[in-house]
């Protein structure tokens, strides 16, 4: 994982943005209420019209009830199906809002998760420098520290959307962890095709990627400036084909531009690891064999 890596397709962003905000005010010209078509059609008196709204004030209500209903049935099977781990559910499970809400951080949850959003769609603060703080510094798996200029620097020299014009980042799952609430937790997901040359100098392989969720978070200061980035630690390696990497070693291995270093490449068993197992696997049929010798049990 070398550096993070964002694309924002501006004008497509706003032509949809456009188009969904057309879309809603049509809808909500044409969908008023049928109470309220009622009242403003000459063919209903009145005293039909108020028929109609209160009628649709009942079903309104039947409905919420009856959702409220639903959702406390469903919840309440939940908890019986649990009931014999409650213990294990009191003592072992994190009470996030209660810890978040004994917080004293001065910056709210919702305006952490704000300012992580921002950062990302200004390209990673590349575009907007002062959302990092004179502290930032970047942290991969495999590369970093860095410090902020030397950040934005690297980062400036690698345009991830030059070679991957349709690079979707899919980041979700936002949350500000309870044991740390000035750290902002999210998950990428990034897919996308080389169709463009890459870094100035690496041509399309027209090859698809598909990375593996990968564990993102920011750290900030009280000024809600973030002093840390870190990007790149893969959830699960069996997924994607990037060969389990994460970041851009992973992108480079999946378009066949792997860099040419055990850290850039897919996991591999090293010798030492094999020798233990296949040691320890010699270990324990001896040891049973001995107690077996010596009358003892397993």
């Amino acid at each position: 994982s070398l550096l993070p890596i964002h694309f924002i397709a501006r004008r497509s962003t706003h032509a949809v943005a456009a188009m969904f905000a057309i879309a809603s005010s049509v809808a909500t010209a044409g969908s008023a209420a049928p109470s309220a078509r009622l009242a403003s059609s000459r063919r209903v008196s009145p005293r039909a019209a108020q028929i109609a709204r209160a009628s649709n004030r009942r079903s309104s209500a039947i409905a919420a009830v009856e959702g409220d209903a639903s959702a406390g049935d469903a919840s309440t099977a939940v908890a019986d199906k649990n009931d014999d781990i409650a213990e294990f559910l009191a003592t072992q499970m994190v009470d996030e809002a209660a810890m978040l809400a004994s917080s004293t951080f001065p910056v709210s949850p919702e305006t952490l998760i704000a300012n992580t959003k921002r950062i990302l769609a200004k390209n990673n603060g590349a575009e907007e420098p002062a959302l990092l703080a004179s502290d930032f510094k970047f942290v991969a798996p495999v590369v970093g520290p860095l410090g902020k200029e030397e950040f934005l620097k690297a980062f400036a020299s690698f345009k991830i959307e030059e070679g991957f014009p349709d690079a979707k980042f899919g980041y979700y799952a936002f949350r500000v962890d309870p044991f740390e609430p000035n750290r902002v937790w999210y998950d990428a997901r990034f897919t996308g095709t080389n169709t463009g040359k890459l870094a100035g100098s690496l041509e399309p392989t027209n090859k698809r990627v598909e990375a593996p969720p990968q564990a993102c978070s920011m750290l900030f200061n009280e000024k809600g400036e973030a002093t840390q980035l870190t990007v790149g630690y893969v959830m699960d390696r069996q997924l994607g084909n990037t060969g389990g990497l994460g970041g851009v070693f992973g992108i480079l291995y999946a378009i066949g531009y792997g860099l040419p270093f055990p850290e850039a490449q897919p996991w591999q068993k090293s010798i030492q690891y094999d020798l233990f197992q296949k040691v320890s696997g010699m270990i324990s049929p001896i040891q049973k064999f001995v107690k077996g010798l010596s009358g003892g049990s397993d």
